[in-house]
């Protein structure tokens, strides 16, 4: 961060951009300390705005290489839309420099590969298909296309896109292990190869084949374990952790179930700690004994379904008390990613599985009142957000009806001040667009746009077949009574005057 305060030659400045960039890359990947890694990388591309670098090859490519690790950082963090905008703006710097410089073509690929990552974790399955099937069928067009990297990265795409597989409705279970199969047998990277297993397990689980599934997930966490050494709070083995929890509550093994549970949470907490809150619980009233324990917990998704599977468990194992506890603490979680995640559907849909719980509970202590109480915030919920749906498709059919207004009144306009009445073409023009205005005003909420749209096109079909000399006054005369309108409505409308 000295290089910042001293007027360094840039040759320097940019070796201190990438020593920023690495250092990120080594907090992220090693340390899961991802506050730090942003901090590093944001770094980096101060260091780049200071000396104006950018200007050759090796220096946009190295920016495009800082906002590429940034995307995946602010992925990590749940930065959705942050990651996003870091990664299509890497992707185009590295695009440009790639005409030019071949071997950039790898960094491509890699750029839309994590591209597809984040849009299986946004559930665009879709796109992230496209963006995996472009990546490798660039890697696979490398000119060292055996060579044991590109392999590796060859792999990890086939993980994506067997993850995508496995995701889609219905799943192509049996086409996405064919894939991670071949993924295994191309990579040799311990920490790729831990993935894949990972994958591997949870496709296995699905098939019904759970011993194998127990097999691969041994498999992976001695991998992860060797790969991380005594940094076993990483967030990695946190996965395998949950994955192992699910098959043991898929095989009823409720107490092995329960402890692998437990450590996920255990790790998860540790990784995620930037993102505690201590006191805020949303708003949920939780028992003096577990506001430490809430205080405790970081506001993030992993953390809240981490807790929804213990509350499961332990409402299996008929520890009741303590399973409404841990639903408790979902909640409050769910209520303040609420308020500030991008992914609100995935939030509502835990929202509402949570409250359907948490009456379960309730009745099971004997709490008549409070399992009342979730059912009524439950179905409160779903009608709120059912009217909330309503008004955004009235708000959609506004916005469209405005549009179509503009166009209607643009043509009605010049349809008045022709010259003469041989122009059919504009005629023509018009009364199309004056057919789609009616449809919108008929799907338009009934207010004063749409009432002034119906009064606009009466209008204009009452003259319309006047010849020029009746028609023209009357037109402009409605013209002139929509543009009020819209300009009442906030919509700036000048016209222009055609002077002989």
């Amino acid at each position: 961060s000295h290089a910042l305060e001293f007027e360094l030659d840039a040759i320097y400045i940019l070796k201190a951009a990438r020593l920023s960039m690495e250092a990120g890359v080594f907090s992220a990947m090693a340390l899961n300390a991802f506050v730090e890694a942003q901090y590093s990388l944001h770094l980096a591309l101060s260091l780049f705005e200071k000396a104006k670098l950018g200007r050759n090859s090796s220096s946009k490519r190295l920016k495009a290489e800082v906002l590429h690790e940034l995307g995946r950082v602010y992925r990590y963090q749940g930065s959705y839309n942050e990651s996003e905008k870091s990664l299509l703006e890497s992707l185009e710097i590295s695009q440009k420099v790639s005409r030019k410089d071949p071997e950039v073509r790898k960094f491509v690929a890699d750029t839309l590969h994590e591209l597809g990552v984040l849009e299986v974790k946004k559930h665009n399955l879709d796109s992230a298909a496209q963006f995996l099937q472009r990546s490798l069928e660039l890697r696979q067009s490398l000119e060292d296309t055996e060579s044991d990297s590109v392999n590796a990265s060859c792999a990890a795409t086939l993980h994506q896109l067997a993850a995508v597989y496995v995701a889609r409705k219905p799943p192509s279970l049996e086409k996405a292990k064919a894939m991670l199969q071949d993924a295994l047998k191309m990579c040799r990277q311990i920490g790729q190869r831990a993935a894949t297993l990972k994958q591997l397990a949870r496709v296995t689980i699905r098939q019904g084949y759970l011993e194998k599934a127990e097999v691969y997930l041994e498999q992976a966490l001695e991998l992860y374990l060797e790969l991380y050494g005594d940094n076993k709070l990483h967030i990695n083995i946190a996965s395998v952790k949950f994955q192992q929890g699910a098959l043991a509550l898929q095989r009823e093994q409720l107490d092995e179930a329960y402890l692998h549970f437990s450590e996920c949470l255990r790790i998860r907490r540790h990784v995620y700690a930037y993102a505690r809150q201590d006191g805020v619980i949303g708003g949920t009233e939780v028992s003096a004994t577990r506001k430490s324990s809430v205080d405790a917990n970081p506001i993030h998704l992993e953390i809240s379904v981490t807790l929804h599977e213990l509350g499961v468990v332990g409402f299996a194992q008929r520890r009741f008390s303590q399973s409404f506890q841990m639903l408790l603490e979902e909640k409050a979680i769910l209520e303040n990613l609420h308020e500030t995640t991008s992914h609100s559907n995935r939030i509502y849909q835990a929202r509402l599985t949570c409250l359907t719980w948490l009456r379960k509970c309730a009745k099971e202590l004997g709490d008549e009142s409070g399992a009342e109480k979730y059912t009524k915030e439950r179905t409160s919920m779903k009608k709120e957000a059912c009217e909330k749906t309503k008004e955004k498709h009235l708000v959609s059919e506004s916005i469209m009806l405005q549009h179509k207004v503009i166009d209607c009144r643009l043509l009605a306009r010049q349809f008045a001040l022709e010259k003469s009445d041989s122009n059919i073409i504009v005629k023509e023009k018009l009364l199309k667009v004056l057919d789609e205005l009616k449809e919108e005003i008929s799907l338009a909420p009934p207010e004063s746009m749409a009432h002034a749209a119906a009064q606009f096109r009466d209008a204009i079909m009452l003259w319309i077949d006047e010849p020029i000399s009746k028609r023209r006054v009357p037109i402009l005369k409605a013209c002139d009574c929509l543009r009020d309108t819209l300009r009442a409505h906030g919509i700036q409308v000048v016209d222009s005057m055609i002077q002989k």
